[in-house]
């Protein structure tokens, strides 16, 4: 507990001396007055609203020590409503002062249990309330054991059961060690392992599920060491199809939001933190570059309530589909709409926090629904995840920023509009991160040629086609051909998607 308070300090040395360093930290935007994106010389960012120097209004502090907080500053520190993201999945949220919990809050700890009251100098006060933290996905839960993480045999685990490899062993549970060092622990039938139970691999990876013919042979989960899970239908050891799964899509109505001026409504998901699969360093870095990005005079200078960005913790299945539902089926014939992910990515689904195996993909199928219910007259998806070029269908400088932006926007108007989608890599290759970069190889070309350097006719407006021409020469130089972005759907090639200031 003093680790989750402690952390809660940081910011105010941090944050009180950033103004006299902006100039050579702010890496996007506005540093001073506005909007931008700031490192810290220690390796801490902030993205949000500046007033002076310092961050003030709405925005996000993500630590070096993988700390994040997301909510309200006031001269440079944490005051207001926010939410603390500590590295072991406990969270707080609540009300903050002078960067320290004070007022009322919820700390909801690692186990499930949560403390909720009031809140004095970080420290909690009054009778403690310890509760269970209930899941708000009750309807989607995840087999028994699904979500632990891959552990050794031990003896541990075979306590009270019959030891099946030295003694005969009909019917019922015991434990068989196979000469290469794996272990079963389930149901028997005449002296072999057949049926329901674990096998604990030699080389740290744990199945769980229907087992015969010394491999796994039904229902299971193959839970590997190096993170990834794979729930499937299997025969003989080899997977044939993937585990049916109970979700639902939201269908909460929207209502158009008319006018006779272009808008921009924007998604941006980013996410790094994965339980079921190998943890991305990046993601979450290229997610806030590419919102800073959108909130920049280039990028279009979107308002608050036209773009919304979901990392990590907040960018669970539902709420995805959600965001996505609330912010694009407002948006009118005149309108744009842009759903940008970065994170891992299966054959046709992208992967949200909350992915346990088999539930809670985010399927390509689902995006394109959402697309296509959307009246905007253009809607572009960019992907920076592996196998996302399987996302395919036949869809659609300097000077004053106002008159930049005025004419992006006639882009917009002049362009016959569809849907274009801008996916990172071909649908059989991977997406690679890069720790030179600091950042997914893609993401890092697509924002530099946003800013200008795919401005190949001069113009001063960045077409969908002439960013797609940069960025594929680019990732595939750098990654020496490994992987090819693709851009596909029925679009007008001169689709705008940001401009250079003259």
């Amino acid at each position: 507990m003093k680790g989750l308070l402690f952390c809660t300090i940081l910011p105010a040395l941090f944050l009180v001396t950033a103004q006299t360093q902006l100039s050579a930290q702010c890496l996007d935007g506005n540093c001073r007055n506005g909007y931008g994106l700031y490192r810290f010389p220690n390796g801490d960012e902030y993205v949000g609203n500046w007033s002076n120097g310092r961050p003030h209004g709405n925005g996000k502090y993500k630590f070096s020590t993988r700390e994040r907080y997301e909510g309200e500053f006031r001269y440079g520190k944490f005051e207001g409503t926010g939410t603390m993201y500590y590295p072991d999945g406990a969270y707080y949220t609540g009300s903050w002062k002078q960067n320290v919990k004070n007022g009322l809050g919820r700390l909801v700890f690692t186990n499930g249990t949560a403390q909720e009251g009031s809140w004095v100098n970080g420290k909690f006060s009054g009778s403690q309330s310890a509760t269970a933290a209930t899941s708000q996905n009750t309807s989607q839960k995840p087999k028994p054991n699904q979500a632990s993480k891959p552990k050794p045999s031990g003896k541990s685990d075979v306590a009270g059961l019959i030891n099946c490899t030295s003694s005969y062993c009909r019917t019922g549970r015991g434990y068989y060690d196979y000469p290469d060092g794996s272990r079963w622990i389930g149901e028997f039938k005449n002296g072999v392992p057949n049926g329901e139970g674990v096998c604990y691999y030699a080389g740290g990876d744990r199945y769980e599920g229907q087992w015969a013919n010394g491999a796994p042979n039904g229902e299971g989960v193959i839970y590997a060491a190096n993170g990834r899970v794979t729930g499937a239908v299997w025969v003989n050891g080899a997977a044939i199809r993937e585990l049916d799964s109970n979700e639902s899509m939201p269908t909460d109505p929207i209502r158009v939001e008319a006018s006779s001026t272009v808008k921009i409504y924007a998604v941006v998901v980013g996410v790094g933190r994965y339980t079921s699969m190998p943890s991305l360093k990046f993601t979450d870095d290229d997610a806030y570059r590419f919102y800073s990005f959108l909130k920049s005079p280039e990028g279009g200078a979107l308002p608050d309530e036209q773009i919304a960005v979901l990392v990590d913790e907040s960018a669970t299945r539902e709420n995805v589909l959600r965001t996505m539902r609330q912010y694009f089926l407002k948006a009118d014939a005149n309108d744009v709409v842009l759903f940008y992910f970065s994170g891992h990515g299966l054959e046709g689904c992208f992967l949200p926090v909350d992915f346990d195996g088999y539930n809670n993909k985010l399927r390509h199928e689902e995006i394109k629904q959402i697309l296509m219910q959307s009246k905007a007259k253009h809607k572009l998806c960019i992907a920076d995840a592996c196998h996302s070029g399987t996302l395919n269908y036949g869809l659609a400088a300097k000077g004053t920023a106002p008159v930049s932006l005025a004419k992006y926007y006639q882009a917009f108007e002049d362009s016959s509009g569809g849907v274009a989608l801008l996916m990172s890599s071909k649908g059989e290759e991977l997406s690679l991160e890069d720790h030179g970069l600091r950042q997914g190889v893609f993401t890092y070309y697509m924002l530099r040629g946003l800013k200008g350097a795919a401005n190949t006719d001069g113009d001063n407006i960045i077409t969908i086609r002439e960013l797609f021409n940069y960025v594929y020469a680019r990732v595939r130089e750098y990654t020496t051909n490994v992987q090819t972005p693709v851009l596909t759907g029925a679009f007008d090639d001169g689709m705008p998607v940001a401009f250079q200031r003259y």
